[in-house]
């Protein structure tokens, strides 16, 4: 330290980092350890030819390069002979040391060892060593029956008697020691406090509870497999359990027992037991977890569950579990695949009444094929909501080739040769490529004989004639029933075979490497480069699905546009529920609205001619009209218009004669007026003819053709039917307004009819052309470039390369378009009090109208109804105002739904008509 004197702090900081005074200077630092080697080379006498004579200074100097020579070298002799022979004799056999030293025993045997003890006192004499872990068991066992006042020493069991009960008890058996208790469900020890010798009570008592556990697990997994195989009601996913669960518990049995006569010690038998104990509590759980499924996709989709719970466990495990919940989701893997089509479907039990995601549409007016209706809530939870939506679509589709097209090859694969893989569960890389491999040689086989089925190959007909000879022969053909029972005896006879059910299956040879500890060796579980559990199933089903459903939709949607016009009857919904045809629309207002037109009233003592006859709404006092009426009145309509107009003669062949439905005025879909069932409160709005309500009664009924119904949904027609009830009221008030008298004695009655004529035209014109043609004319559009893609297809002679959407895409289209529909409409539920502002004024405009009719009563004067009109249309132009920013009423920002409202208040007001304060 330096010299600070006493006031020097050992403690500070500051100079921490200064060296110390102690130390030398590193320059001129010598060490006295080793002293620098002096070498006078020349003085050292070395005998040896090269040794250095001057010193290294010189001798390690380089010559020069320029005047360097090379000395002359040494002539070698010549030999004749090689030196070295090339016969090697071999190495003569080295001497095992080590057996040479257990042969002469240990050195000097008649050396003895001593202690220091011995040493300085001959007479001394050693002692047994002081700690009782190493004195054996009976010197631990003396010390507990000294200690017995304090610690209950317990009774000492022999080993092999103990060992032997333990080994009964793991595997759930009674034995010497331990008996099953009925009562209590669990096994009890005939010696409650024995004990192994060497081991504490303590310790013999948590060992022995450890086997109890294992042992009533067992008891309770073969209890359940035996009640499982003895019911009636079992359903086959626990059936799989139960029989997986069996297979678990005789290979322990079987792995245990061959290890049974190995065992020494009670940490041998609690090693041995510590897997399948691990096992069996993972099993018992699982058993426990599905004890109230009631269906095959409940129970594996429980199963699936508990597999991703323990998937950050121990490896072994998810093995099993992965084995496991292959074979017991394994019905309902084939019950998806029977529905696809990649299995052969049962056909002894209907589809939908074996407890799958596949019901029937129970609708008592439903004629035709059968209407399935998807389950989403019983589909796997181990199938995404994607993948349920595309497996049921494409077995939909299926269905109507089977019932419409049953040659077809995806109805009816074993006529054309074409194998399909089965539907499996992979939990490896490795295998799910196989599947992918799979699929695509299916996709391409079958995709080769769609197309050759397509153009009518010889190849596929003559195919499907061999087919059908060889399974006419099968049952045409005589049966030799003296070499049937010669093979009856032959086989009884002979020594019985090993039959599939006795051979090891995938689970027992996976338990097997588990107990074994070679588990990693063995593909059917999950490794370190396995995908996520969660996955599993959809990179294992993908691939074949995905291949099947676009090999189906791409079927299916070209014989509905080609073989069922589908374009038809879509079209045939906008020519008349929407009031696309000019000529309809007009006939239709006249036959209801005109006062002009022969009554179709019956009058006592008048005779009706039943020509151009009207219902007169709005001129009589009488309402509703008689079915007699209706029918009077509309009859001829639909058919005069359909046959007249350019949808059906773009259906028709010039060269072909007309169709025979022309003749009997037979429309599609049986078009036709009905009446709709209306409860209490809509029939006593229906009894006034002076009413907005008063046609709500009248309908077009259409019933779409099968398989038709597949796209035009019962849903879609319920739009349909609430969109054509609106645009007769529509319909309604442009005839009103258009047969208002022209000429007025008030200024009041002339504004009135002056605005509510603007109001009506400009609405309408909205309705009719935006809210319905825009968003039709998209989904027309849609519709054409799927025929285009369709066409291509065609001509390159593909399928499913193109077009892969299926009947859903056209269905959700369709749907989507008659949604956008009602939302531009403002008949969406949440535009319900907008729709009742637009009904006051059609009201009130139909009151004005009434009031112009000599023959009825109105009370209220023109200036109210004028003051109550102006006013509701200025409400209803603010509400558009509101709307055409609100969020909701748009895709985005500026996109269709917010132009078509601010469309309809430029339409309404274009120069701040009704903004002004005075009226």
């Amino acid at each position: 330290m330096d010299g600070h004197g006493d006031g020097y702090d050992a403690f500070a900081t500051d100079r921490l980092w200064k060296a110390s005074s102690f130390f030398e200077d590193p320059a001129t630092y010598e060490t006295s350890l080793f002293a620098p080697i002096q070498l006078d080379v020349p003085q050292i006498k070395l005998d040896h030819p090269y040794a250095p004579k001057k010193p290294l200074e010189q001798e390690l100097r380089l010559p020069d390069i320029d005047s360097f020579e090379f000395g002359p070298l040494p002539e070698l002799d010549s030999s004749d002979e090689a030196s070295i022979s090339i016969d090697t004799p071999p190495p003569a056999q080295e001497e095992d040391v080590w057996q040479v030293a257990l042969d002469l025993g240990p050195a000097k045997k008649d050396v003895t060892f001593f202690t220091w003890e011995s040493f300085e006192h001959p007479e001394h004499v050693e002692r047994n060593t002081p700690y009782i872990t190493e004195s054996g068991p009976a010197a631990f066992d003396a010390a507990l029956v000294h200690d017995h006042a304090k610690t209950a020493a317990g009774r000492v069991v022999k080993d092999h008697v103990l060992l032997e009960s333990l080994w009964n008890l793991g595997l759930g058996r009674s034995s010497i020691l331990f008996s099953f208790n009925a009562k209590s469900r669990s096994f009890e020890p005939a010696i409650a406090d024995g004990r192994a010798s060497g081991v504490s009570p303590r310790t013999a008592q948590s060992i022995t509870n450890q086997f109890v556990r294992t042992g009533n697990t067992f008891l309770y997994l073969r209890s359940f497999v035996e009640r499982t195989f003895a019911s009636a009601d079992s359903i086959p996913a626990r059936v799989a359990l139960a029989t997986a669960v069996s297979s678990l518990l005789s290979t322990f049995e079987e792995h245990l027992g061959r290890q049974s006569n190995n065992i020494r010690s009670i940490l041998q038998l609690q090693h041995l037991f510590a897997k399948p104990r691990g096992i069996l509590s993972h099993v018992a759980q699982t058993v426990d977890a599905v004890k109230h499924a009631r269906s095959n996709q409940h129970l594996s989709s429980l199963i699936h569950h508990r597999l991703l719970e323990a998937e950050e466990g121990d490896s072994y495990i998810r093995k099993l579990s992965c084995q496991i919940l292959r074979q017991v989701a394994e019905p309902s893997i084939d019950l998806l695949s029977e529905w696809v089509g990649i299995r052969q479907e049962q056909e002894t039990v209907p589809f939908a009444d074996r407890g799958g995601f596949v019901a029937v549409n129970d609708n008592p007016e439903h004629q035709g094929p059968t209407e399935y209706v998807f389950r989403s809530e019983l589909m796997p939870g181990f199938v995404s909501p994607e993948d349920g939506n595309t497996i049921f679509e494409t077995g939909n589709a299926l269905r109507f080739l089977k019932h419409h097209h049953p040659d077809h090859p995806l109805a009816s694969l074993h006529k054309f040769a074409v194998q399909s893989p089965p539907l499996e569960w992979k939990f490896d890389w490795k295998d799910i490529e196989t599947v992918s491999k799979k699929a695509k040689a299916y996709e391409e086989e079958l995709r080769k004989a769609i197309l050759e089925f397509s153009s009518g190959s010889p190849k596929q007909k003559a195919m499907i004639t061999v087919v059908k000879d060889s399974s006419s022969q099968q049952t045409d053909e005589p049966t030799d029933h003296e070499q049937c029972l010669q093979d009856s005896m032959r086989l009884l006879d002979g020594l019985p075979k090993q039959l599939l059910s006795d051979l090891p299956d995938e689970l027992k040879l996976l338990t097997e490497r588990v107990l074994q500890g070679h588990e990693g060796s063995y593909s059917a579980g999950t490794n370190t480069f396995s995908p996520p559990l969660s996955i599993t199933s959809t990179l294992s089903f993908g691939p074949l699905l995905s291949a099947q459903a676009k090999l189906v939709n791409a079927t299916t949607v070209r014989l509905f546009f080609r073989s069922h016009k589908l374009r038809l009857h879509l079209a045939l919904q906008r020519q008349y529920h929407l009031f696309g045809d000019g000529v309809f629309s007009s006939g239709l207002a006249s036959a209801l609205f005109d006062p002009d037109r022969e009554s179709a009233e019956r009058h006592k003592g008048q005779m009706r001619s039943g020509v151009h006859m009207g219902l007169q709404l709005g001129s009589r006092e009488s309402w509703p009209p008689a079915s007699s009426e209706l029918r009077l009145a509309l009859m001829g309509l639909l058919s005069e218009s359909y046959f007249s107009s350019a949808l059906y003669n773009s259906t028709q062949d010039t060269n072909t004669a007309p169709a025979p439905g022309r003749d009997n005025n037979e429309l599609p879909g049986q078009l036709n007026f009905a009446v709709r069932q209306l409860d209490e409160s809509a029939m006593e709005k229906v009894m006034d003819p002076y009413g907005l309500y008063a046609l709500d009664f009248l309908r077009l009924q259409y019933v779409p053709p099968s398989p038709l119904n597949l796209v035009i949904t019962s849903v879609a027609l319920e739009k349909y039917d609430y969109i054509f009830r609106f645009l007769l009221r529509i319909l309604r008030m442009i005839f009103v307004i258009a047969h208002l008298p022209r000429q007025y004695p008030d200024s009041d009655s002339r504004c009135f009819r002056t605005e509510a004529h603007h109001f009506v035209t400009a609405l309408s014109t909205y309705i009719f052309q935006t809210g319905i043609a825009e968003h039709w004319d998209a989904f027309q559009s849609y519709v054409t470039t799927l025929e285009h893609r369709l066409a291509q297809e065609d001509a390159a002679n593909e399928i499913g390369v193109r077009v892969t959407e299926g009947l859903a895409a056209i269905r959700d289209a369709h749907e989507k378009c008659l949604d956008s529909i009602l939302f531009s409409l403002l008949l969406r539920r949440r535009q319900r009090k907008v729709m009742a502002l637009i009904e006051e004024i059609f009201e009130l405009i139909l009151l004005f109208a009434k009031k112009q009719n000599p023959e009825t009563n109105v009370e209220d004067n023109v200036k109210d109804m004028y003051l109550k009109l102006r006013g509701k249309i200025k409400v209803f132009l603010n509400v558009c105002r509101q709307l055409t920013g609100k969020k909701g009423y748009g895709k985005g920002k500026g996109t269709a739904e917010e132009d078509t409202m601010e469309r309809l208040g430029v339409l309404l007001e274009m120069n701040t008509y009704f903004s002004q304060s005075a009226v």
